[in-house]
């Protein structure tokens, strides 16, 4: 019975130590992501809030959202918001976003050129 015991805590004190470690793991790789990663700038905000967020949030289509969700944009590394920068610019510059149905049935979401601007500068920023 006692050389149970002694077995049961020689496994049992190592597994909640990994637990701990893994837990300590992820809390500080979520720092370091935070550290990293941007909000998305005031003037931008208020143009994708208004052209983009109808379809890429919470709100919009699971297409859309599984492409880019600005819901989750504080979640992304630097690096995959720096990518969707300029994805997102690439793509309101060569008027492929928001998409032609889109854009005839809700004119008001068409980003103007200097909105597409502002996008260009904050994309370059990264």
């Amino acid at each position: 019975m006692r050389m149970k015991k002694s077995i049961i805590n020689a496994l049992f004190i190592p597994a909640l130590m990994v637990i701990f470690l893994i837990g300590l793991s992820t809390q500080i790789r979520g720092q370091e992501l935070s550290k990293s990663s941007q909000t998305l700038p005031a003037d931008v905000n208020k143009i994708i809030s208004n052209s983009c967020m109808p379809c890429h949030s919470a709100k919009g289509g699971l297409l859309s959202r599984s492409k880019l969700n600005f819901d989750e944009w504080a979640q992304y590394s630097a690096e995959k918001q720096k990518s969707h920068a300029s994805k997102i610019y690439s793509e309101v510059s060569k008027k492929k976003m928001p998409p032609r149905d889109v854009r005839e049935t809700r004119p008001d979401l068409i980003p103007t050129t200097e909105q597409v601007e502002v996008i260009k500068k904050w994309k370059d920023a990264f």
